[in-house]
């Protein structure tokens, strides 16, 4: 284990999050499994104290934003990596949605190229994946495969399923630090070369398309008019990747679009100078064994393209490499325990999650913001 990090079951010394006031009507509390990143409890847990109760959401959303206007939230980000807010009067999608609107953040993150299924609830709240609960996500920055990301993950527990479905999360800046320690010439790489990422997407028309629940008109077909020819189609699309992502098209002969993106994988914070393993390359490896997909054509068991990761100069990332940085993330990851009314806030540029698979009925919504954290060049 690494020496900047250590596993944490003692209570945090501290009652209250720094920075509040000894009034305050919160207080920290120590969740199981909890670990120590660079000095800081990750996560970090902030409950309402007993006889503190809010009388509602409103409330609650307001006595948060006061916080907010002070700078706490994203101090406490920026530290912790990620927060569990638990005992608010969070029901609902609406008390979701007010709550998240008090962290007073820049404005909701405009999704571009979504690869998953999701579907609005209200306001800026939208279900988490939509995938069965059998199936298995591995740990990935959000849109870490683009060149335009969020900056803040907002997760609300409103059904806890009978068995699993907890939200795997782990420190992107721990995981440097590991592979640091013990795969330095596999982390030069990454440094030194990038990764160019492929990702799938089929022509709208495509029975496919309907099957993978995403295609490439829908993805990036923001422009595109009624009448316009398919040649006029495609030039808007490639406009769109080339403004928003920095990405390349590669049209197939099926009309199908793959889209290429060379990107760093390692990336320093802003505000700290850390270096964070923000990227999401482990994940399309580990679902596409998963799917026996790790050969051409790169279609799986389910039915889906699983396009592989290269480093930047399109040289293979070795599989040793790729299977010991699975077992990584499994041994510094945390499980979220969640409690229905449970919300966790997440520092995307620090912090990766996955998805457990479960048993019963789950509701998980979640609520991606633009933040006030930056990268800057390694």
């Amino acid at each position: 284990m690494s020496t900047t990090t250590q596993t944490t079951t003692s209570r945090i010394t501290a009652s209250e999050p720094e920075g509040l006031d000894n009034d305050s009507r919160l207080e920290t509390f120590a969740i199981p499994g909890s670990r120590v990143i660079h000095g800081k409890v990750f996560p970090l847990g902030i409950r309402v104290k007993d006889g503190q109760s809010f009388t509602s959401a409103a409330e609650a959303a307001s006595y948060l934003e006061t916080i907010a206007r002070r700078g706490l939230w994203n101090d406490l980000l920026r530290d912790h990596g990620a927060l569990l807010l638990r005992g608010f009067p969070t029901a609902n999608a609406s008390d979701f949605d007010k709550v998240v609107k008090a962290f007073k953040l820049p404005q909701p993150h405009r999704e571009i190229g979504l690869a998953g299924k999701r579907s609005i609830v209200t306001g800026a709240i939208k279900t988490a994946n939509e995938e069965p609960p059998d199936v298995k996500f591995y740990y990935h920055s959000e849109y870490g495969r683009s060149a335009h990301f969020p900056g803040v993950l907002f997760f609300f527990s409103e059904i806890v399923p009978d068995q699993g479905g907890q939200t795997p999360l782990l420190s992107s800046l721990e995981l440097h630090d590991r592979l640091k320690e013990e795969l330095p010439d596999f982390l030069h790489d990454l440094t030194t070369k990038g990764v160019l990422g492929r990702q799938y997407f089929p022509a709208r028309d495509d029975p496919e398309a309907e099957h993978i629940g995403w295609n490439w008109k829908d993805s990036y077909g923001f422009d595109i008019q009624p009448g316009d020819t398919k040649e006029v189609q495609r030039q808007k699309v490639e406009q769109v990747l080339k403004d928003t992502l920095q990405a390349d098209a590669e049209w197939q002969p099926n009309d199908a679009l793959h889209v290429l993106q060379n990107l760093p994988a390692i990336r320093r914070v802003a505000s700290t100078g850390e270096l964070s393993f923000f990227n999401g390359f482990a994940g399309v490896y580990g679902r596409a064994r998963d799917c026996r997909a790790l050969e051409p054509p790169y279609k799986g068991v389910d039915g889906k393209y699983h396009l592989p990761t290269t480093y930047g100069d399109g040289s293979t990332i070795p599989t040793r490499s790729l299977e010991r940085l699975l077992e990584l993330s499994d041994e510094i990851g945390f499980l979220v325990p969640w409690q229905a009314g449970d919300v966790a806030v997440i520092n995307n540029y620090t912090v990766q999650h996955a998805r457990s698979p479960w048993v019963g009925k789950r509701s998980l919504l979640a609520s991606l913001w633009d933040g006030n954290e930056k990268f800057v060049p390694v």
